[in-house]
């Protein structure tokens, strides 16, 4: 018998998992007819039949589920085979990838590093905080997260999570102004917020919306100094939910989640990086944080 045709096998499973040759065609982006072609090549190379074509779709043969049963365990010794080389290469790799993002998600970055570190030993990694996204194109980072979705440059954008925020206080400024807090009284209580310059970002303009509510006293340009405002007893301010969480001990949740300020968190690579080995297990890294976030 002459060698098989090995690729003949991968249409035979991806046939029998659609159960349709048009479903299987939609799938490979070969037609069905040579799909047909190849099934009817394969039958006889081993001399069998595998698949009877019915008008409801294809159905194996009893030869052909054991033919398709062990061509899925071959597939699964070759996803194997590639995923040990593909471990092997990535522990290897060395370089510096430099990340760009705003502050908060710069904090989360910087304090959820030290397992990647183990694992890559030999990449560094640069953390640019900034309001302003940097240019890939013109790689100013070679990566970028934000929480909107960049529409200009040769980039390969992917939607990674949501950020949520939260209305926060102190424990003890809470239990100083507990009644006003509880009953919403927010023309009585203190606020901490951001500058000017930044009264236009979402959390600032929901913050300055509340009834009543004065334009915080404590104004800064940053949102870690928002954070330590509120935490040192300054008032009432918006945070990035995750850092609410993180420390129990110094915020108290007003408002746990206000659901209006949801953003949608994007990571982005300029095109031509993005099958660097060093982008691609930092992107791997940085999408394992946001999905167990």
């Amino acid at each position: 018998m002459k060698h098989m045709n090995w690729d003949n096998l991968k249409v035979l499973v991806i046939v029998a998992r659609t159960k349709t040759l048009r479903r299987a065609a939609q799938k490979t982006g070969i037609s069905p007819a040579t799909l047909s072609r190849r099934i009817d090549d394969l039958e006889q190379e081993l001399g069998v039949k595998l698949i009877e074509r019915v008008q409801a779709g294809c159905i194996p043969t009893a030869a052909g589920d054991k033919i398709i049963a062990w061509a899925k365990e071959m597939e699964e010794i070759a996803f194997e085979i590639e995923r040990t080389v593909d471990q092997q290469e990535l522990h290897a790799v060395e370089g510096t990838v430099r990340i760009n993002a705003d502050e908060l998600i710069s904090y989360f970055l910087t304090s959820r590093f030290e397992n990647f570190h183990k694992l890559y030993p030999k990449v560094e990694i640069e953390i640019i905080t900034s309001h302003r996204a940097y240019s890939l194109t013109r790689l100013e980072a070679d990566i970028g997260i934000r929480t909107f979705r960049p529409e200009q440059g040769d980039l390969t954008i992917q939607k990674i999570g949501k950020l949520s925020y939260g209305l926060y206080c102190a424990p003890n400024y809470y239990q100083r102004h507990k009644e006003h807090i509880d009953r919403q009284e927010w023309n009585k209580l203190d606020f901490v917020g951001f500058d000017e310059a930044r009264s236009h970002f979402e959390t600032e303009k929901w913050l300055r919306s509340l009834p009543k509510a004065p334009i915080p006293w404590l104004r800064c340009s940053y949102a870690l100094g928002i954070f330590d405002g509120i935490s040192h007893g300054n008032g009432l301010g918006v945070l990035d939910t995750f850092v609410g969480t993180e420390f129990p001990d110094l915020l108290y949740p007003i408002i746990p989640h206000i659901p209006e300020l949801d953003q949608d968190i994007w990571v982005s690579v300029h095109s031509g990086l993005r099958s660097s080995a060093r982008i691609k297990v930092v992107r791997n890294y940085i999408n394992e944080l946001f999905t167990s976030k």
